[in-house]
């Protein structure tokens, strides 16, 4: 078996990492930065304090803090328009994946003409490097400041749409545990959901390789034993440390392995219904994972492993997939992970997805085909669990 292995940005990870990101972007060569934030960062005293930072650095400083959930390709637009007025030549991003996604994909547009849909994934269109990208992230969840990928919605065909590759990767990623302690409960769990969604797909993903099975493996036993621990107690520092550490390396695991159905659902849904990314990946994660048991029962025995579950080695592997989603299930309900149904989602609405959940791209990397009926069954399962 020939195998990527994509370790492609250097971290610097720990508690009061944050406090050295204007230094580390002075030594990048940076003398003026667009610094990329939402508004729920600013109101958390977080933008200010990396803000001040690189100003104490001497670097200028450009704001833009008009971040949304699932960013609009529109609003890249017109943020990218204003950094290159300005002729930042760096970026800084301080966020969750809302935020990452957003800075990468301006990073794009610094160096390769607008719009930002030129660089969807199928388009063919190149894209020259980009300037200093340095991402900080403020959740435990999407690994996107390690991943070359930024997910943009298309605001034309109301779809998500990735842009891929070196331009949508950061030049460095500052992982500070201490910048979490204020995320509130339920994006505490969310996020971790996303990041556990992105170690079992990568184990049980067609592309799956040794290092990235090690990296995922680890990532589903440190989220197990933290995300309550985080979700109960914000301010457990040792609780946020792992969950970040866990998201890094799932970030590292899946760049390289990809995510398969889980994930494709995912985003139909939050395209659809504005469904939280990481709620998503957590409702759909335990049908997936019993839908694959039979194709992938070694690695989903390695998930049950990494769970902590007792179970009889000689399993079935249909007993065995269900037993480890129904584990799935339990941490969910654990954490406070809404179902489908109490987002107010129509069931019927159900029947009209499958189409879009098999056009995912993501959907080419499951360890099984999927039939329209076979989607169907197991966006039901993720309705009212």
């Amino acid at each position: 078996m020939i195998v990527n292995f994509n370790r492609t940005v250097p971290v610097l990870f720990g508690p009061g990492a944050a406090l050295r990101t204007g230094l580390k972007v002075k030594q990048l060569g940076v003398k003026k930065v667009l610094c990329v934030y939402d508004q729920g960062v600013k109101s958390a005293g977080i933008a200010d304090k990396i803000v001040d930072n690189l100003k104490a650095a001497g670097i200028q400083v450009v704001i833009y803090d008009g971040v949304e959930v699932d960013p609009p390709d529109t609003n890249i637009n017109n943020a990218a328009e204003m950094a290159n007025t300005e002729n930042v030549d760096g970026i800084v991003g301080v966020g969750g994946g809302s935020t990452m996604d957003t800075a990468k994909a301006i990073n794009v547009l610094l160096t390769n003409p607008p719009p930002i849909s030129r660089y969807y994934v199928g388009s063919g269109n190149e894209m020259k490097p980009g300037k200093v990208l340095v991402l900080l992230p403020t959740t435990a969840g999407t690994g996107s400041e390690v991943t070359p990928i930024s997910v943009v919605s298309d605001t034309a065909t109301h779809s998500k749409k990735g842009v891929i590759g070196p331009t949508a990767t950061a030049t460095l990623a500052i992982v500070d545990p201490e910048l979490l302690v204020e995320l509130p409960p339920k994006i505490t769990a969310a996020t971790g959901m996303d990041a556990f969604s992105h170690a079992v797909e990568a184990l049980t993903s067609e592309g799956m390789n040794p290092m990235s099975d090690v990296l995922a493996e680890k990532a589903v036993e440190l989220i197990t034993q933290n995300l309550l621990k985080a979700v109960k107690d914000g301010s457990d520092l040792n609780a946020r440390t792992n969950m970040s550490f866990a998201s890094l390396i799932a970030g590292f695991a899946f760049t390289d392995s990809l995510t398969h159905w889980g994930h494709a659902i995912a985003h139909t849904i939050g395209a659809q219904f504005h469904i939280p990314h990481g709620v998503g990946c957590a409702v759909a994660l335990p049908a997936v994972v019993e839908y694959v048991a039979d194709a992938v029962p070694e690695k989903v025995w390695r998930v049950a492993l990494a769970m902590g579950l007792s179970l009889p080695e000689d399993m079935p592997p249909l007993e065995l997939g269900a037993a480890v989603a129904e584990a799935i299930r339990n941490l969910n309900r654990d954490v406070g992970i809404p179902s489908l149904k109490e987002f107010k989602v129509e069931e019927a609405s159900l029947e009209q997805l499958p189409g879009a959940v098999l056009a995912d791209d993501c959907a080419m990397f499951g360890p099984k085909r999927a039939s329209a009926g076979q989607v169907l069954s197991m966006l039901k399962k993720a309705y009212e669990y």
